[in-house]
């Protein structure tokens, strides 16, 4: 039986693309409208990837894009994307993180997803890239909306509808984690237990002051993690 729902968000909390997303809009972005640059300025931690463009094409041009140039530099970046990621030396996994979903993976106990501002296939690329795209069964996207706190909703409800929760059966505990503040606003919003880890520019100070149900410098210790989650037993292996 699932008791744990655990939701990950990707960009630095899990991998550091080295820059590879905001090379590969910025070409994407460049190439629909002819504004080069784009990216510059633009504060995308913890933004959609929707978000973003808008964000982009905001600053650039003084207006939204148009549905059918949305779609073309979204359909672009994913293009650019996969051989920017390949290219990338700043690429890297965080460090902790392939064992401990090894060892949550194993766990009956507990499901996995995402909850990301990146396109379902932009997400799916980073992960794929880090070797880590197998060990999730759902995820809220930006595909889903453009507002952070509604796809987290979304990727929540998801995870819940996998586990089940009929009569009798207690529900399982939900936690996000996350490596922003917007991470831990939209986790409690959605309900879930939410933990910080400062691998990204937001500090261990200011994840405590969004009210966590706990911080992590960092998710290297997954017999810490365990603790978090409060399930009986040690971990698995």
């Amino acid at each position: 039986m699932i008791e744990r729902i655990i939701v990950f968000d990707i960009d630095a909390t899990l991998i550091l693309s080295g820059g590879a997303g905001a090379r590969a809009l910025d070409r994407a972005f460049e190439e629909v409208t002819g504004a080069a640059d784009a990216m510059e300025g633009v504060p995308f931690h913890g933004m959609t990837d929707c978000a973003i463009i808008s964000e982009m094409a905001k600053r650039k041009l003084g207006a939204r894009l148009s549905e059918t140039n949305r779609e073309e530099v979204r359909r672009l970046y994913a293009a650019y994307l996969e051989p920017e990621l390949a290219a990338s030396p700043g690429f890297e996994v965080m460090a902790g993180v392939p064992e401990l979903l090894d060892t949550l993976a194993a766990d009956s106990r507990v499901l996995l997803g995402l909850a990301t501002g990146n396109f379902e296939e932009t997400a799916m690329l980073k992960l794929e890239r880090g070797g880590l795209a197998g060990y999730f069964r759902f995820g809220g996207y930006g595909t889903d909306s453009e507002s952070r706190p509604e796809l987290t909703r979304i990727a929540v409800e998801r995870g819940r509808a996998i586990a089940g929760d009929g009569a009798g059966v207690t529900a399982p505990l939900v936690y996000l984690v996350g490596d922003t503040v917007f991470d831990i606003r939209c986790g409690n919003a959605a309900g879930a237990r939410t933990v910080g880890v400062a691998t990204g520019i937001t500090s261990e100070a200011e994840l405590l002051a969004e009210k966590p149900y706990a911080v992590l410098p960092d998710l290297a210790d997954k017999n810490r993690f365990y603790e978090i989650l409060e399930l009986d037993g040690a971990p698995p292996g």
